[in-house]
């Protein structure tokens, strides 16, 4: 019997690199669903708090309850597991720019920039300010360098077809290269809190609206 999900082709560093095609809407949803879905919920539980090298496939299957077959069937071997859970992690940063998009108010350029560095910020970092379990879980694979291009990538794909558009139809845009521009944005913000956590979330709200040349004229209906 041919495995359900297509995961095990990969090693975790090719897992990281490898961008997945534009979303073909802000609707469509990559989650890995029901027993598959389990299974990765298990092992990112189990992967956050025991580590991924102490992880078994065993552990996973009991803590999703299901059998150690049935993981194999879905994911192949472990390395599947691993780049489901990966996947999983450019998900969860793509949906809160998805969700930050569904709160926005028309029009108001700065309030919306105000709610997207706190989504960004708050995708990456807790309340107090610490690193997300996901970013042990990159370090102990040593991908965290790959993993931050490809998402970035992802990222700047939603946003450049899907937000960037809106945006432009009720206002200019001022830069060339919008995605690449998006790209370099992304990126820098993420390095840029990592050198400097403590930079104020007003700091980087005119990192983006300067180097995006964003008009902040808030719109009427």
């Amino acid at each position: 019997m041919a495995p359900a999900c297509i995961y095990g082709q990969k090693n975790p560093r090719e897992a990281a690199s490898l961008p997945r095609p534009p979303r073909a809407n802000l609707a469509e949803s990559r989650r890995v669903a029901g027993t598959p879905g389990a299974i990765v919920d298990a092992a990112r539980k189990l992967f956050e708090r025991d580590g991924v090298r102490h992880t078994t496939v065993r552990a996973i299957a009991i803590e999703a309850n299901v059998t150690r077959e049935l993981v194999y069937y879905h994911f192949a071997n472990k390395n599947g597991v691993i780049e489901a859970v990966l996947d999983d992690y450019v998900e969860d940063l793509v949906e809160s720019v998805i969700a930050w998009n569904e709160r926005r108010v028309f029009g108001d350029t700065p309030g919306s920039l105000k709610k997207c560095i706190h989504a960004f910020r708050y995708s990456l970092y807790d309340a107090e300010g610490n690193p997300r379990p996901m970013i042990r879980v990159l370090d102990e694979l040593g991908v965290r360098d790959q993993f931050d291009v490809r998402a970035t990538q992802e990222t700047a794909d939603c946003l450049a077809m899907h937000i960037a558009t809106e945006y432009g139809a009720f206002h200019s845009i001022e830069i060339e290269l919008v995605h690449e521009m998006l790209c370099v944005l992304i990126f820098g913000l993420v390095g840029l809190v990592k050198m400097k956590p403590s930079i104020s979330d007003e700091n980087l709200m005119k990192i983006v609206e300067q180097t995006l040349q964003l008009d902040m004229t808030v719109l009427k209906n």
